[in-house]
C-alpha cells in the first residue's frame, strides 16, 4: 500500500492564521479513500474574487478606499445639506454615478471571464491513477460537468 506522510507548516509560525494549532503529520492513502480521517477541499480551480452576495460590496469598498474617490462621494453627499449646496445636485453626482457604473460592469464583465475560463478548467477530461499508477479510464471535471470518474 502505497502511502505518503508529509509534515504540515504554516505560512507563518508566529501568527496563527494558518491552521490553527500545532503542525501535526497527516498520512494520505494512495488508492484508499475509505481510510481518510479527515475531509479536503474539492481539486477544482476558482479564480474568482467575489460571489453573488460579496459583489456589489466588495466593489464599492475597493472604490471608495482610496482618497479622492471618498473624498467625492463626501463632497457630493455633503450637496444634500442646503445651507453647504454650491450648484445643481446632478453635477456632483452624474460623474460619481458614471465612474462607479463603469467600474461595476467592468468588474462584473471580469468575473464572468473568470466563471468561464475556471469552468472551462474545470470540465477538462483528465486521467485517474490507480494504486498501481495506471490509468483505469478517463473522464470529466467534478462539479456539474458530466462526471465520469475512472473505478
Amino acid at each position: 500500500m502505497p502511502q505518503i506522510q508529509y509534515k504540515h507548516t504554516r505560512c507563518c509560525e508566529w501568527v496563527r492564521c494558518c491552521g490553527g494549532g500545532e503542525p501535526r503529520p497527516r498520512t494520505v492513502w494512495l488508492g484508499h479513500p475509505e481510510k481518510r480521517d479527515q475531509r479536503y477541499p474539492r481539486n477544482v480551480i476558482n479564480n474568482q474574487k467575489y460571489n453573488f452576495f460579496t459583489f456589489l460590496p466588495g466593489v464599492l469598498f475597493n472604490q471608495f478606499k482610496y482618497f479622492f474617490n471618498l473624498y467625492f462621494l463626501l463632497l457630493a453627499c455633503s450637496q444634500f445639506v442646503p445651507e453647504m449646496r454650491l450648484g445643481a445636485l446632478y453635477t456632483y453626482w452624474v460623474p460619481l454615478g458614471f465612474v462607479l457604473a463603469v467600474t461595476v460592469i467592468r468588474e462584473a464583465v471580469e468575473e464572468i471571464r473568470c466563471y468561464v475560463r475556471d469552468r472551462e478548467v474545470n470540465c477538462q477530461v483528465y486521467s485517474r491513477l490507480t494504486a498501481r499508477g495506471q490509468p483505469p479510464g478517463s473522464g470529466l471535471g467534478p462539479q456539474g460537468c458530466n462526471s465520469i470518474m475512472g473505478r
